[in-house]
């Protein structure tokens, strides 16, 4: 039975409309599987000017933006060696390997668009990369965690120097692989019996020690949002787990944000010392500014900078750091107000964090503040402070002049 005319001619309109949204449908989500993540990116000119030892590698590269410079060609072939190492733990290995590479082949151009840039590699040599280095890293995890897996000699672990410089490379923004990556591989291959059952999470907590907050042992329900990489890991301890920070909605003069230590001082503001392990768990009442303790060590420098880097660069970052880092320079601008924290127990070392925060290039806009909040606290308390010492000097100036009558 044919459909009357009107009828034929409304269904064949629907059909075209379907038809043109299925093809805008399919357009947009093309877009969005091209979309780059950018999460490992270069950092800008602004934060390496004179400072380049604190943001590019000084022995290792990790990833593409980094592979194949002169000075870091010398651990290629050691890189090589531990995976080796790593592989001839497992039985099959050649069934392994194939395992490695069909995943990584899987995930290749979603680790593609981890970068901020195009990656100009063939498939193959992008592949290799991303295994060689990925079992690099575990291993190093490994050797570094678990006392059983090392060998003597082994030129990474033989000083203190050398292992430093691991360390510090694997903190960069820009010598990173995406954690994915090495989750899989983790899952992959076997851990060695004498790491027990520590996770990939925990070994790497193990293996940064004094750069992170957290106590290793006390991470495995915290970390169950997306890891984009070992700075990312690093960035998300800092956090803290109840968010006392809050984002200042009145956006108030940035250049004004909290008077200097020694003004605080004379102002009756009192500066005291917190037990929080968490450095960014600063907080402000009952008239006394409660801050964590700040412990100077040879990576801090590059863990803050490069935390901050890749807040300003990651567009949906949380700027805690950046915040944070914002805030202890305009307390400390001077050794006198260093002084005055470190009497309090809040820093180890007056000078050397005089210098850094001198020299560090901090810029955070009024709406990513996240101490506005804390800020209004100490300045509303300031100026109740005024007041009252303003309003004893006016009595005693009138009880003076009664005498005096």
């Amino acid at each position: 039975m044919e459909l009357p005319l009107h009828e034929s001619q409304s269904r064949a309109s629907k059909d075209i409309q379907s038809n043109e949204h299925v093809n805008l449908v399919s357009s947009i989500k093309r877009k969005l599987v091209n979309t780059s993540d950018g999460r490992i990116c270069k950092v800008s000119e602004k934060f390496y000017k004179d400072n380049q030892d604190k943001y590019f590698p000084l022995m290792v590269s990790i990833g593409p933006l980094h592979r194949g410079e002169e000075k870091l060609k010398a651990v290629e072939d050691y890189k090589w060696q531990y995976l080796s190492t790593l592989l001839l733990r497992t039985v099959n290995v050649e069934v392994r390997l194939a395992k490695c590479v069909e995943v990584l082949k899987v995930l290749e151009d979603k680790a593609r668009k981890c970068y901020g840039e195009e990656i100009h590699m063939e498939s193959d040599e992008f592949v290799e990369m991303m295994l060689v280095d990925g079992c690099f890293i575990i291993e190093l995890f490994h050797k570094s965690c678990c006392k059983g897996t090392r060998r003597r000699g082994d030129p990474f672990l033989a000083t203190y120097e050398v292992f430093f410089q691991l360390r510090h490379d694997l903190i960069l923004l820009e010598n990173q692989i995406p954690f994915f990556i090495l989750h899989h591989l983790f899952n992959i291959i076997p851990t060695p019996r004498q790491c027990g059952d520590y996770t990939l999470i925990e070994l790497a907590f193990r293996f940064f020690k004094k750069t992170v907050p957290e106590d290793p042992y006390d991470i495995r329900e915290r970390y169950g949002q997306e890891i984009h990489h070992l700075l990312d890991l690093i960035h998300q301890s800092f956090i803290p787990k109840t968010h006392i920070l809050q984002l200042h909605s009145k956006q108030r003069p940035l250049q004004t944000v909290v008077p200097t230590a020694i003004r605080l001082h004379k102002t009756g503001t009192e500066i005291k010392g917190s037990s929080s392990r968490n450095i960014l768990e600063v907080k402000f009442n009952n008239g006394a500014l409660r801050i964590p303790k700040l412990t100077y060590h040879d990576l801090m420098e590059t863990v803050l900078r490069n935390l901050i880097a890749m807040e300003d660069c990651c567009y949906d970052a949380t700027k805690y750091v950046t915040s944070y880092a914002f805030l202890m320079k305009s307390l400390i601008q001077s050794v006198d107000d260093a002084k005055i924290l470190q009497k309090k127990g809040i820093l180890d070392k007056d000078e050397n964090f005089v210098t850094f925060f001198s020299k560090i290039s901090i810029e955070v806009d009024a709406k990513d503040f996240y101490y506005g909040d804390l800020c209004e606290k100490v300045d509303k308390f300031g100026n109740v402070k005024k007041n009252i010492w303003y309003a004893r000097k006016v009595r005693n100036f009138v009880t003076r002049c009664l005498r005096e009558l």
